[in-house]
């Protein structure tokens, strides 16, 4: 079974001895780290994360509802997909996807911060893989 972490760009130590990959939008600033590319499928859309932000300051339980459930939204849909697509191929999903043992997908906030990391988890370890979240 492969191992995938996830960490925080912010906290290096908490990275997988593989790659690491973003499962975030570069484009508003680049991690130091070393990245092997971003992960779309796992990264919350630009739109996601401004109609959250907007949200925040008027009503932070109301826009964490929303941001949780479309970003699970998001995740599900994915995972249907790649999951037909190993049915049909005769392949464990884990295998279909591009990670190998030991990568780490990471996003900005740390740890014991409030992060969408934690909602990927569970989806990952139904994919087959064994997580690291930190």
């Amino acid at each position: 079974m492969k191992k995938i972490y996830l960490a925080s760009f912010l906290q290096p130590e908490n990275f997988g001895p593989g790659r690491v990959i973003a499962i975030i939008n570069t484009n508003g600033g680049k991690p130091k780290t070393a990245v092997a590319g971003v992960f779309e499928p796992f990264t919350p859309s630009i739109d996601l994360i401004e109609t959250y932000n907007k949200q925040r300051s008027q009503d932070g339980a109301t826009a964490s509802q929303m941001f949780v459930s479309k970003y699970q939204e998001q995740l599900e849909t994915f995972y249907n997909d790649v999951k037909q697509e190993a049915q049909t191929s005769g392949q464990e999903i884990s295998e279909i996807l591009p990670f190998e043992d030991g990568d780490t997908l990471a996003s900005w906030e740390r740890a014991e911060m409030t992060n969408f990391r934690k909602l990927l988890a569970p989806v990952l370890e139904k994919m087959g893989f064994e997580v690291v979240l930190k």
